[in-house]
């Protein structure tokens, strides 16, 4: 295992549960933007192709993991809105992998970076601090 992939390992087990949350919209971003890169590099050649398919379905995987952690009990509204948009930006990502649009990929970034920015927002009020790892840094692969 690499020190990097040391690093990751301790800081997710440490994570407190809105900290993972955030590791997972950075990940799921990340992904999208690798594979708006792709699609902007050229769809025609093989290897773009194969590289925006897995960061697509990366990126699915783990909204349909944020989907499925979402507690309806204790959120209630807020939990069944966060399940709707969820559910759309899975179908957009399908969509938008079809159509090779990376405009839609691009709106989807940005609903998840606000995502993402309401549960730092969270994790400041609940915890007083945000976790120690700078913003986008696990899924850019500098930790």
């Amino acid at each position: 295992m690499s020190p990097a992939d040391v690093y990751l390992q301790n800081m997710v087990e440490n994570a407190n549960p809105i900290r993972l949350v955030i590791l997972l919209y950075d990940k799921a971003i990340n992904c999208i933007e690798t594979a708006i890169e792709a699609i902007e590099s050229g769809v025609e050649e093989l290897e773009n192709v194969k590289t925006k398919a897995e960061n697509l379905t990366r990126a699915m995987d783990i909204l349909i993991v944020l989907r499925a952690s979402v507690d309806k009990e204790k959120g209630q509204d807020i939990a069944n809105n966060l399940e709707q948009i969820y559910e759309v930006l899975i179908d957009e990502i399908v969509r938008a992998n079809m159509k090779n649009d990376s405009d839609t990929l691009k709106k989807i970034v940005e609903v998840l970076s606000e995502l993402r920015s309401g549960w730092q927002e969270a994790e400041k009020n609940i915890y007083g601090t945000q976790g120690e790892v700078s913003d986008g840094a696990v899924a850019k692969g500098k930790a």
